[in-house]
């Protein structure tokens, strides 16, 4: 139980295909790990960030990040493969098309954050082939690790 006195961040984790998956709560820094837990693996990191804004999406593999974007204010990508998602992500409508002809949603038919989050989600599963078992993270039992036992350093 997170109780921001011993206890920061719990995490709950679960398996799905060939991925190993964590769904914390608390006091997570995703955003601040260290590229080098990637050597010999991938990671993939959705941050939704619901009371402090904008959400986020981080990829990381053999020790590098791969691509890193925000959703929500405007799309800026980093990383080593800055266009590896774009392609999918303008074709759902959660970024305008990069030359800015034909863009699929005028002002008035912007995304609200959950549909945007919920088309990134999509979009990364289909690209990465994980499915996060939604009955399973919310229903089930997981085992649960304690993954942070001091505050944030963004607190």
């Amino acid at each position: 139980m997170v109780n921001l006195a011993q206890i920061y961040c719990v995490g709950r984790i679960g398996r799905s295909g060939d991925w190993s998956f964590i769904v914390e709560s608390g006091g997570s820094e995703g955003w601040s790990l260290d590229p080098a837990v990637s050597r010999g693996a991938e990671v993939l990191i959705l941050d939704p960030r619901p009371d402090d804004p904008p959400s986020f999406f981080t990829h990381l593999a053999d020790g590098e990040l791969q691509l890193h974007f925000e959703l929500g204010f405007g799309y800026g990508p980093v990383g080593a493969q800055p266009d590896l998602l774009r392609p999918a992500l303008e074709a759902v409508g959660v970024i305008p098309p990069e030359d800015g002809i034909n863009d699929l949603l005028g002002e008035d038919e912007r995304l609200s954050a959950v549909e945007e989050k919920r088309r990134v989600l999509k979009i990364v599963g289909e690209h990465f082939g994980l499915a996060l078992p939604q009955q399973v993270i919310e229903s089930e039992r997981l085992p649960a690790v304690v993954t942070r036992t001091s505050p944030p350093s963004s607190w």
